[in-house]
């Protein structure tokens, strides 16, 4: 099995731009309600916690105002991503990430493991790349951001 791509992943509605979220539990709590609504996950509470229980065990901010918060959700059917860019930088995670702006999502099944850390790889190279790290910064709409990131993976 090949790499998986963040953009064959992350639909255009899954994409949220300069979120007015002021904490993590705010981003956490808007984007999981987003999804909610889109019909990706039943519980937006229950994907908060997961979430939150995640962080606890170490917070998943990796540079670059990057952060890639992700769980397993008990009845998903296959791996979800979402991304969000909040308007301003918040501190997600211990002392040292005060400024985070950039926020992957990866939701997967249970059963999914190799999946689950094959999308995180994935993200992670992405943020190595600076046109996709300007292209996350900078896009003005979710399909200027689909589109940079179609043509960063050679898609």
């Amino acid at each position: 099995m090949g790499a998986v791509r963040l953009s064959s992943l992350l639909r255009e509605e899954h994409i949220f731009l300069d979120l007015p979220a002021a904490d993590r539990e705010g981003v956490l709590a808007q984007v999981s309600g987003y999804l909610e609504k889109s019909g990706v996950i039943r519980n937006a509470q229950e994907v908060v916690e997961l979430l939150l229980e995640r962080e606890r065990l170490g917070a998943t901010v990796v540079g670059e105002q990057a952060a890639i918060p992700h769980c397993k959700v008990p009845g998903l059917k296959s791996v979800a991503a979402a991304f969000a860019r909040t308007a301003k930088a918040i501190r997600f995670g211990n002392g040292e990430s005060a400024g985070v702006r950039l926020f992957f999502f990866v939701l997967s099944p249970r059963d999914q493991p190799a999946a689950h850390l094959q999308v995180l790889a994935s993200i992670a190279r992405l943020l190595r790349n600076r046109r996709a790290l300007d292209a996350f910064l900078s896009a003005e709409t979710p399909l200027q951001l689909r589109q940079a990131l179609v043509a960063v993976e050679g898609g």
